[in-house]
């Protein structure tokens, strides 16, 4: 009976052992897996898609063939919105003047048609503009309180703005392979730029009417594009810029550079991971923060960049291929929220405290 008992007894401290030891391990993968950031929800599903609506409270997601919701800020549905059928659909939020007010914009990766659509699910219009889409961006160009849409291609159809209407306002074929698009008053003017990059690997600005400005140098193959003030009284934006070393390098990663509308490089870092490329960038709303998502044939990562100091203050690994990146919430407790679509999921992240 008694060598039963220690026998047991053994058994028993074995068992909570390696109980202990599988749930130090887990705990150790999810704190290597995500560092500086607390997982707020998440949801299964096929997303591809995400953008946050600061003004409604509101996340809109999209994923494989049209499925598409509005989500609170828990991550609990609201409604559906029917949309047509589309292969891994990118979604941007765009505001036009008039009743039409909030659109979804949406568009695949090298696809050829761009549809705006509106909160009922109604498709406003669509453009067709040629060869594979970029990317795709909402922003005011002429201060008329209506976005323009500015569309940046593959292959040799150029740029393209649009009006609120799907209408072509102007194009530019002076440049190719336009990876990505933003617009925002880098140069300090009052009025907002186009700023691209291209197959030349430089950054582009353009005027609002068209006029091309200048052509900048990152010290790397630009490829992504993004801005945001440092301050809200700062006159200009700063230009956030992606790509690779030029010439290969010895970089295991991306690099990301903060640059002034004249060229005045502020900083520069190396993002780790991202084998493939950035996939995507957005600033948070009320904050110095870069979500940048780079892929990665094992998994994607995501950075939070302070482009303040151009440092990285938080990490997501393994958040899909080409994970997608978005924001909600600036300003409730813990805002504002980051979010991951990664093609099997939608991750909601908080920064963790003291960042």
């Amino acid at each position: 009976m008694s060598t039963r008992r220690v026998l047991c007894s053994g058994c028993f401290l074995a068992t909570a052992l390696a109980t202990l030891l599988v749930t130090a391990s887990a705990a150790q993968e999810r704190e290597s897996a995500q560092k500086g950031l607390e997982q707020a929800w998440s949801l299964e599903g096929t997303w591809t898609g995400v953008v946050g609506d600061e003004g409604k409270g509101a996340i809109y997601a999209i994923g494989r063939a049209g499925q598409c919701v509005e989500l609170d800020l828990a991550g609990k549905q609201r409604r559906e919105i029917k949309v047509p059928e589309d292969k891994s659909p990118v979604l941007r939020i765009a505001r036009f003047r008039g009743a039409v007010g909030t659109v979804l914009l949406t568009f695949s990766p090298w696809g050829e048609e761009l549809r705006a659509y509106d909160l009922s699910g109604k498709q406003l219009w669509n453009y067709p503009g040629g060869s594979g889409i970029d990317d795709a961006w909402a922003g005011d160009l002429n201060n008329d309180g209506s976005d323009e849409v500015i569309v940046g291609y593959n292959g040799d159809t150029g740029l393209h703005v649009l009006d609120g209407t799907g209408k072509l306002l102007w194009k530019s074929t002076a440049i190719g392979n336009v990876w990505h698009v933003c617009a925002g008053d880098v140069l300090g003017e009052g009025k907002p730029q186009v700023v691209t990059t291209s197959a030349e690997g430089k950054v582009h600005l353009f005027d609002g009417g068209g006029k091309q400005r200048k052509d900048l140098d990152a010290g790397c193959y630009a490829t992504m594009v993004r801005f945001g003030k440092l301050a809200e009284n700062d006159k200009a934006a700063l230009i956030v810029v992606g790509g690779s070393a030029l010439g290969g390098g010895n970089q295991k990663g991306e690099i990301l550079a903060g640059l002034s509308g004249q060229g005045v490089k502020k900083w520069s870092l190396e993002l780790p991971g991202g084998r493939l490329g950035i996939n995507s960038a957005q600033l948070a709303p009320g904050k110095p923060w870069l979500a940048v998502g780079t892929g990665g044939l094992l998994g994607g990562q995501v950075h939070i960049v302070d482009i303040e100091k151009g440092e990285i203050i938080a990490s997501a690994k393994g958040q899909g291929m080409s994970p997608e990146v978005g924001w909600a919430d600036g300003k409730g407790p813990g805002a504002p929220l980051l979010l991951v679509a990664t093609g099997s999921k939608l991750n909601a992240f908080r920064v963790a405290k003291g960042k």
